[in-house]
């Protein structure tokens, strides 16, 4: 799982982060070339949405009000919080894989349902709906779905829907986060977070730091789903 993640970045020709002791130099982090352009390509437009506004969220920089100056103004961290968000953002990234998926399928499912009729002329109320409905407020009727964009349909989520598509499906998922997470931010004999010192970096480091770990979620959710039609994957 981890070799095919790491493809799809070399597909993109973007190096992960290495250890990120070996990214600081007199106490700042920074990571050039930032590659942010395609660390964003592989998102459609309305999960690039979503990705912005938690990066926004949780880096406190809003992209449509900051300017090229007020991205590279520093900023200071520390490093468990940072250890946190980069995990949070993988977790993220894998939520809005799964969610979008099901977004399409629905969408595909209401629009093509809604060209059959049954016994008679005209549209039909069709049981295909309330059969593959989980809740309402998911499925809808159709031609709302249809018009619904990502956003809103996730905000729809109530707690239940969020926790099915934010859970790792496999134990090999989790321990991959847990490994790749102790590879950046852990000390190379105990695993342990090496220090939890203040790292000053800048908001655009910072936001292509987290980019990184959205990526590594989306691609997470694939290889894991690709991974799982071949071999048998524990339950998480």
């Amino acid at each position: 799982m981890y070799m095919m993640i790491l493809h799809k970045f070399s597909e993109m020709r973007v190096h992960l982060v290495p250890k990120l002791s070996k990214c600081i130099y007199k106490g700042r982090f920074e990571i050039w070339p930032s590659k942010e352009w395609e660390l964003e390509s592989i998102h459609s437009f309305e999960v690039l949405q979503m990705v912005r506004e938690h990066l926004s969220a949780v880096i406190g920089c809003s992209r449509g009000n900051a300017n090229v100056t007020d991205t590279w103004v520093t900023t200071k961290i520390q490093r468990l919080r940072l250890c946190r968000l980069y995990t949070a953002s993988i977790l993220y990234g894998y939520f809005l894989k799964s969610a979008s998926l099901r977004h399409f399928l629905e969408r595909v499912l209401n629009t093509s349902t809604s060209n059959f009729s049954i016994g008679g002329q005209g549209q039909s109320q069709l049981p295909v709906l309330e059969i593959f409905s989980v809740e309402s407020n998911f499925i809808g009727c159709v031609g709302q779905m249809s018009q619904e964009n990502l956003r809103f349909y996730v905000m729809g989520f109530d707690q239940e829907m969020i926790q099915m598509c934010a859970k790792l499906k496999s134990i090999e998922a989790m321990n991959l986060i847990d490994r790749h997470s102790c590879a950046l931010f852990g000390d190379e004999v105990t695993g342990l977070l090496e220090t939890d010192d203040v790292i000053t970096t800048s908001f655009a480091g910072l936001k292509r730091f987290l980019l990184e770990a959205v990526d590594f979620g989306s691609f997470l959710w694939e290889s894991e789903n690709s991974v799982s039609d071949v071999y048998m994957l524990d339950e998480n």
